[in-house]
This record gives C-alpha cells, structure tokens and sequence, in this order.
C-alpha cells in the first residue's frame, strides 16, 4: 500500500480526485475504500464466497478428471521423498 504525502492528501479534497502515472498518462480517480466496496458489490453481484469458488474449482477437476484414481499416481509422487540415482 502506498502512503500519501501531505501534498497528496490536501488533492483529496478535490470533489472527485484524480492522480495521473507520469510514464503512462493514465488517469486514475481515488475513491474511499468503503465506496469503493458499495460500488463493487453493485458491479460484480455474482461475486463467490471463498466456499463457493472451492466447490466450483473442485467440480471442475473432476470433470476434468481428476478423480481419476490413476491420478493418484500425481499425488504419490509428489509426497513421497526423491530417489537417490543408481550408480
């Protein structure tokens, strides 16, 4: 997060106070973070809750397959310590 200087903070008076990147020129307006929630919730209603995005996540692994048990393989692999090399 970034700190606002005192010159920074006297611009957030402005009605609707603007900042513009120097190397970009892109214009960005500030807005207060509880705002910003209320508008957020009224452009992404649909938003999923953390349980929500788990569960969709999940059917889309078994629907890609991998509930396979031959996938386990994946797994075991994984968990289990490296070989040493033969020599």
């Amino acid at each position: 997060m970034i700190e606002l200087t005192a010159e920074q903070r006297l611009e957030l008076n402005e009605a609707i106070p603007r900042v513009v990147d120097p190397e970009t020129q892109i214009t960005y307006v500030l807005v207060k973070e509880d705002l910003y929630k209320r508008l957020e919730e009224l452009l992404v209603p649909d938003r999923l809750t953390d349980f929500e995005q788990q569960a969709v996540l999940h059917a889309a692994g078994l629907r890609a397959g991998w509930g396979d048990p031959e996938m386990d393989a994946y797994d075991r692999e994984e968990s289990s310590p490296p070989r040493p090399p033969r020599g």
